[in-house]
Order: structure tokens, then sequence, then C-alpha cells
């Protein structure tokens, strides 16, 4: 196996299309050294993206926040940026692996493991976060739902590297939350796992997003879900239907930790309890607005 080191993302997309599938990505190496020691993944070249400082930072422009791709877990609970923006994505930070692990997995290694019980994913799809993709000749806006295709696979060809994540601007009378459930207090592999947001105007919903983890090939949107809160009042009983429908929504299997039907118990009791905590977050700045 060759080790390639690229100094900029443009030589690193010129080099990974050049190579072609016989090369892979290496950025945190938190999953990509798992399965190389497993012998699930025998590339012919790494292609270490350690060198792009363009994946590197975290900023605020017109309003929306932007991640690199090489953000770790541990900065994004540092940032500034993210504590005035968006700091329930400490939700996910926080029950994400061990510290050394937070310390080393990038956001956007986690994202295209595809791994449907990764942490930040479903945050990101209940903000309706979007990715930049970067290639040889040009680069594309995709939302998290376009970007996943199967389990542990994405769109991404050869030559093409996720270099960016954007959620958008925050506004007045949205509140967003994430729950897990895992089978040890710290470096738990997620059982299951629920995000929402809610935006409320007028004591009423309107918007939704709830997305789930570890339930499905890849983390996904429950759209007869958050089509039910639009236009409620958010009653707790509103919130309790949902939960129950998203369970019998969702499509878990039965592995070691969990069967498929205890995952769609544990899915209505996540969706619950991210949907009180979206909502409590929500309501002090609608009624702030409503001032």
């Amino acid at each position: 196996m060759e080790y390639h080191r690229p100094g900029s993302l443009s030589e690193a997309c010129d080099l990974l299309h050049a190579l072609g599938p016989e090369a892979l990505p290496l950025a945190g190496g938190t999953d990509v050294m798992v399965d190389l020691r497993r012998g699930s993944k025998q590339p012919r070249h790494l292609v270490s993206l350690a060198d792009l400082h363009e994946l590197q930072g975290i900023g605020v422009e017109n309003g929306e926040l932007r991640i690199g791709a090489l953000v770790t877990p541990a900065q994004l609970e540092r940032s500034e940026a993210v504590l005035t923006h968006r700091p329930e994505l400490l939700d996910a930070t926080g029950v994400f692996g061990t510290p050394q692990v937070r310390h080393r997995a990038t956001v956007g290694g986690s994202l295209c493991t595809a791994a449907s019980c990764g942490d930040l994913a479903p945050l990101f799809m209940a903000f309706g976060a979007r990715v930049v993709v970067e290639g040889p000749r040009q680069s594309r806006l995709l939302s998290l739902e376009d970007f996943f295709g199967d389990h542990r696979r994405t769109v991404l060809e050869p030559g093409q590297i996720l270099s960016e994540v954007i959620v958008s601007p925050k506004v007045p009378g949205e509140g967003a939350a994430y729950r897990v459930f895992g089978l040890r207090a710290t470096n738990f592999i997620t059982v299951a796992g629920a995000a929402a947001y809610l935006r409320v105007e007028g004591g009423q919903c309107a918007e939704a997003r709830l997305a789930l983890g570890a339930v499905a090939p890849t983390p996904v949107r429950v759209a007869a879900a958050e089509d039910a809160l639009v236009g409620s009042t958010l009653s707790d009983d509103d919130l309790v239907e949902v939960g129950l429908s998203a369970g019998e929504a969702s499509s878990p299997i039965s592995d070691i930790r969990g069967s498929a039907e205890h995952r769609r118990e544990l899915v209505g009791k996540l969706c619950v309890r991210a949907l009180r905590c979206a909502l409590e977050r929500a309501l002090p700045s609608a009624r702030e607005r409503a001032r």
C-alpha cells in the first residue's frame, strides 16, 4: 500500500481521481484504521488529508455556521461559533466516543463513514444541514439525505471529497435536541438515537424535522411525523403520538446490541424526549420574538 500526502484540496481531488477506486482517503483514521486491520478494506493507496488546511476551520458567514470536514468533535465543543449559533451540537459531541476519539475523529469522516449509528448525522439532518462536495472539476451542494446512499455508502465518487458542512442561520422560535441510548456509560455504540428540530410561531409548530439513527441502513428523516407536527400546538399528547408513529416507521435490525422490537420502542421514547427538549429550547426565543 502506498501512502500519499497532498498539500491542497485541489491536489487531493486530482490525486484521488487519478488513482480511482483503489485509493482511500484518510482523515482522523478512527474508522479507516479499524477497517484496514480487519481487512474489510484493502486499498492500494492511502491518501492523507491531514495537510488540507482548507478543511480545518469553523466560522460564520451570513449567519450560516460553516464547519470544515477535518474539524474534530472536541473542536466543536470548544468553538465559540458553535456555542453561540448551534450549542445543540453539544448533545451529539457529548456522546461521541471517548475523549481520545473526540480529539481524533473528524466531522467529515463521521459523515463519510455513513454508519447508521453515527451521532452527528441525525442532528445535522434535523438542522437541515448541507454538505459541500469538492471534485476535480466542480463542487456540489447536497442535503444529507441526498449525500447518504446505502449502509456505509455515500454518493461520493473517486476524486470527490466532502469539504464542509453548512448549517442554516438560527432564527427566533427554534430549538433542537438529540437523545440517544447506548449500552455503556462511555464509548458506547449507539443502539438508537433521535434528533428533533422545531420552530414555533404563534403557539403552533411552523416547522419540524425529525431524524433517526441506528434504526435504518442510514440516518433517516421521518417525513410523516414531521408533517403531523406542523400546525399542531405541540401538546405533550402530540409529541407522544408522533414518537409512537416514528417508532413504527423505523426499520431496525436485530443484532448483538438489541432486537428490532427493542429499538422501535426506544425510538418512540427517544423521539419524545428529543421533541420535549427542542420545544423547551424553542419557547424562550419564541416568547422573546412575540414581545
